[in-house]
């Protein structure tokens, strides 16, 4: 079977086999370059004038009758694209063949030398000339399936001078034994190996260590959290580029040789490639700490990067303190005003770390950063008036904060105005209305100056709790203006408002019970009488009113007690909708007033 498989897979194919390169990881040190194959062919003796190119299977050396049972003699050529390799760097060079011999017990006695180009014309008869020595090979390993190594480094140094593309090798037995079939090998299929190192330089120190935000200093310092450090790296060897890797370690400044490493990865960006990890901030103990890196190729390390010092921090500064001449803290009078934009000057309180402040609303506001004595200046200009809150927020270098609720009065010199009360005026029909004036204590205001109408102008002290109540001259009914400014007491005014008001003098309207207002009762023909009530009574002559069943304007007189009888008997049921007013002996009419009663 061994025979009839081997057979098989010398099959002639005019397929070309791809280069393939592969640049393993310089952290495995594996060779810089392991090629296989770009051309495989090997030559018979039986066939002096053929040449088998790339060929399947395992290949056969020296003399060999497994083949179709007659007697072989073969030799094999192979060629690999070294384009790219650096004469300058190499180091060595070896052909990595494995030999899958059936008869482990046989001796061994292989060589590889490297030739001049392989060209279609070459034969058993014709083989390529010999481009150097013939190498030996070192056998790893006992018994079947042993590594076979030829050192071809100065055969490829030699192709590499004169610019060859591809160095071509040819394994075969030794003359002396190419003959004996005992010496005849089996080159395991798909095993051909040209590894390549390179002379190697260490990885440069790592530059620009930083940290998630902030290049390295003294001055960083963090208080709960976790951060992450950065390296970038760099190596002078860059064909083919090694791959790099980064170690960190940091250690508390009291303890330099209490080192721990911290797990890295490798990231790349503008500035080329970087290593980088985490160092656990929320779990170290408070204290000054350090840390570097270095860069490892596989093969060798950099050097140490310059240390890098941090500084675990989770004590708050002290409550800052907080003074405006435009703003005192909690003043026993108003002061500034809400145009006002007042300077505020912070301070640390003793605190040695504070980097700035912010200020504003409890939960944000504009930064502010410290001046190296730890204290900054800002203007600001309150929200409000009466009672502010300005918060300020003192921040240390590693984060941490402490908070001042910092108390204002912020002097307010408005005036509000609304009405309290409307009574008939005795000595009119007229209605007196009262204002109800405030203004802020302690903010300087001493009076109100007011009118209603564009009419008579009038003043008012307020009390020492900032109120006064004042009349209106009497006003009929209807919508009136008011206008008011305050005064100090140099007589200096305040901002002047003008606002409406109205003023309603309807009368009231009882039932005697027939027909309930908004209610129901009697039925047709059923007289019930309503009584109404005149708001103002002095001047009050008679009452008019209209129904929504009849709009005729009835008047009826006002009896000597001031008030006046409506009889009324509904011609038919349902709702009926009443306006009713007051007339005055001087003209005016009241405010209508309206109900409705529904007749069964």
């Amino acid at each position: 079977m061994r025979r009839i498989l081997r057979a098989a897979l010398l099959t002639t194919t005019l397929t070309a086999a791809a280069s393939v390169v592969v640049c393993t990881p310089a952290d495995a040190a594996e060779p810089h370059y392991n090629l296989t194959p770009a051309f495989i062919a090997y030559t018979d003796a039986t066939q002096p004038k053929t040449t088998t190119f790339y060929p399947t299977g395992d290949l056969p050396v020296g003399t060999n009758t497994l083949i179709d049972q007659k007697v072989h003699k073969t030799r094999v050529y192979f060629g690999f694209d070294i384009n790219g390799v650096q004469r300058a760097r190499l180091s060595s060079s070896h052909l990595v063949l494995s030999d899958r011999s059936s008869d482990c017990t046989k001796p061994k006695s292989l060589y590889a030398q490297p030739t001049n180009e392989f060209t279609a014309n070459n034969t058993w008869q014709k083989p390529p000339k010999a481009a150097g020595s013939a190498v030996r090979p070192v056998f790893e390993g006992s018994g079947c399936l042993q590594r076979v190594t030829f050192d071809l480094t100065a055969g490829l140094d030699k192709a590499l001078a004169v610019k060859s593309s591809r160095l071509w090798v040819e394994v075969a037995v030794p003359d002396v034994d190419e003959s004996r079939p005992a010496f005849g090998q089996w080159l395991g299929q798909n095993d051909f190996h040209l590894q390549i190192e390179l002379t190697n330089k260490p990885p440069d120190k790592p530059v620009k260590t930083r940290y998630d935000s902030a290049l390295c200093s003294a001055g960083t310092h963090y208080s709960a959290s976790d951060f992450t450090v950065y390296a970038d790296q760099s190596d002078p060897d860059t064909n083919p580029s090694d791959g790099l890797k980064s170690e960190i370690e940091y250690w508390p400044a009291a303890d330099p040789a209490h080192r721990t490493a911290v797990t890295t990865f490798q990231g790349s960006g503008g500035d080329g490639v970087f290593g980088f990890g985490s160092i656990p901030g929320r779990t170290l103990a408070e204290g000054a700490y350090a840390w570097h890196a270095r860069t490892y190729d596989g093969r060798a390390y950099s050097p140490w990067s310059a240390d890098c010092a941090f500084v675990i921090d989770r004590t708050a500064p002290n409550v800052p303190t907080v003074s405006s001449v435009e703003f005192p803290e909690n003043p026993p009078a108003p002061t500034g005003g809400p145009a006002v934009e007042g300077t505020f000057v912070v301070g640390p309180n003793g605190s040695t770390d504070v980097v700035g402040y912010r200020y504003g609303g409890r939960f944000g506001g504009t930064y502010v950063a410290a001046n190296p004595d730890g204290t900054a200046t800002f203007k600001y200009r309150p929200l409000g008036v009466g009672p502010q809150t300005l918060t300020v927020t003192a921040y240390d270098r590693a984060g941490n904060s402490a908070q001042k609720q910092y108390q204002m009065n912020v002097r307010d010199v408005s005036v509000s105005a609304w009405s309290i009360a409307q009574v008939p005026d005795p000595a009119s029909s007229g209605v007196i209305v009262t204002m109800h004036f405030t203004s802020q204590v302690g903010s300087g205001l001493t009076r109100v100056r007011y009118s209603a109408d564009g009419g008579e102008v009038r003043t008012a002290t307020f009390g020492a709790d900032g109120i006064v109540d004042a009349p209106l001259p009497a006003l009929r009914m209807g919508e009136h203006e008011l206008t008011w400014t305050g005064l100090d007491d140099s007589g200096t005014e305040y901002y002047t408002v003008t606002s409406y008001f109205f003023v309603v003098d309807e009368p009231s309207v009882e039932s005697d019970g027939v027909y309930p207002i908004e209610g129901s009762g009697g039925g047709v023909g059923q007289e019930g009488v309503f009584t109404v009530s005149p708001f103002n009574v002095h001047g009050a002559q008679s009452v008019e009113y209209s129904t929504s069943q009849d709009s005729t304007h009835v008047l009826v007189p006002v009896d000597a007690d001031g008030k006046a009888r409506i009889h009324w008997t509904p011609a038919e049921s349902g709702s009926t909708y009443f306006y009713v007013a007051v007339r005055y002996a001087d003209g005016a009419i009241s405010t209508y007033h309206s109900f409705s009663v529904t007749v069964n």
